[in-house]
């Protein structure tokens, strides 16, 4: 049996979670940078996202977004020591009754791309929500045959596919529907802190 309802203490606002060679931190106005923003309007940062041909988003409205979150929802900076900031992971809202969560992420910084970077992310995410949150289920949703590929690579289970059913840019794509529940996920020390 496993917990529903573990509390908010894990989701502190001086949450940091730490891998190899990644380190994730809550994303705060202070991020919200013109680098920041670039990442937000960039088409081929945005190929297979949902923002992809919308208007550039302004300072304002990132604040406004982040300011909006729920207490039960969260993002998170990626950051390499190399790079500084070089993306987001965001989960939430956790959904308690049926322990749960969305995960999605933006790796923005095109230099670290083919790195896996946004691998090292998720699964740190996942490894706290499944731990330390105690959640029973992770799901995502993506048109991104390389977040697809990585997080199948992670355990993650393909549940469906909705056929032509997000709008990107000018074009209707199938959105790929991903799962992992906890007794799937599998602990990975090339990817933990070395001790």
């Amino acid at each position: 049996m496993f917990s529903i309802s573990p509390g908010t203490e894990a989701l502190r606002p001086d949450l940091v979670l730490r891998g190899r060679d990644v380190v994730l931190r809550r994303f705060t106005t202070d991020d919200i940078t013109p680098r920041y923003l670039s990442w937000l309007s960039d088409p081929e940062t945005n190929e297979h996202s949902q923002r992809h041909g919308q208007a550039p988003t302004s300072a304002e409205s990132a604040r406004h977004y982040l300011s909006n979150l729920s207490p039960e929802e969260m993002i998170l900076a990626i950051e390499l020591e190399s790079e500084g900031h070089v993306g987001n992971i965001k989960f939430g809202p956790v959904d308690r009754r049926n322990s749960r969560s969305d995960i999605s992420i933006l790796i923005g910084e095109k230099a670290v791309w083919g790195r896996g970077v946004g691998k090292r992310a998720v699964y740190l995410v996942s490894r706290f929500l499944f731990e330390e949150v105690a959640l029973h289920r992770l799901d995502a949703g993506s048109g991104n045959p390389a977040f697809i590929a990585m997080v199948e690579r992670l355990g993650w289970c393909r549940e469906g596919v909705l056929r032509q059913r997000v709008r990107i840019g000018e074009r209707l794509v199938d959105w790929v529907l991903l799962a992992q529940l906890r007794e799937e996920f599998r602990r990975r020390p090339e990817l933990e802190t070395p001790s």
